[in-house]
This record gives C-alpha cells, sequence and structure tokens, in this order.
C-alpha cells in the first residue's frame, strides 16, 4: 500500500449517539481543552440532525474578555 492509497480511503468514525461506523460522519461539537489536544466528536447523517449548531468559539467570550487576554 503506497501513500497515495490513503487519500482513497473515506474517513471512518464512530456516531457519538448511535455508536455505528459510518464512512459519512458529520462534525457535531468540537471540544477544547486547556491542557493537551482537544477532539471532534461525530455523529453519522441522521443522527447529525438531533446535535444544535456549535456556536464559534470566539463569539461565545464577550469582547471585553477578548481583550483582557491580549495584554
Amino acid at each position: 500500500m503506497g501513500a497515495g492509497d490513503k487519500a482513497l480511503r473515506p474517513p471512518v468514525r464512530m456516531c457519538v449517539r448511535c455508536e455505528v461506523t459510518t464512512e459519512t460522519p458529520v462534525v457535531v461539537a468540537v471540544v477544547h481543552q486547556n491542557s493537551g489536544p482537544g477532539f471532534v466528536v461525530y455523529a453519522c447523517q441522521a443522527c447529525a440532525a438531533h446535535y444544535p449548531p456549535q456556536p464559534e468559539v470566539l463569539t461565545v467570550v464577550s469582547p471585553s474578555r477578548r481583550a483582557e487576554g491580549e495584554r
């Protein structure tokens, strides 16, 4: 198997809701952490409709709080 073969494989992830492996995963959440890498939460197409859209991280924090971090 060459390096080019990996590009042909579809992404395979487990649905966080029904725990079925899917080749058409949908990102339903991104978990950020203070220490270490965060992680992405996936769902299958059918279960993805049960998750509300996630807010953009920078829109959750007020502009004054963002300015405090720029010191």
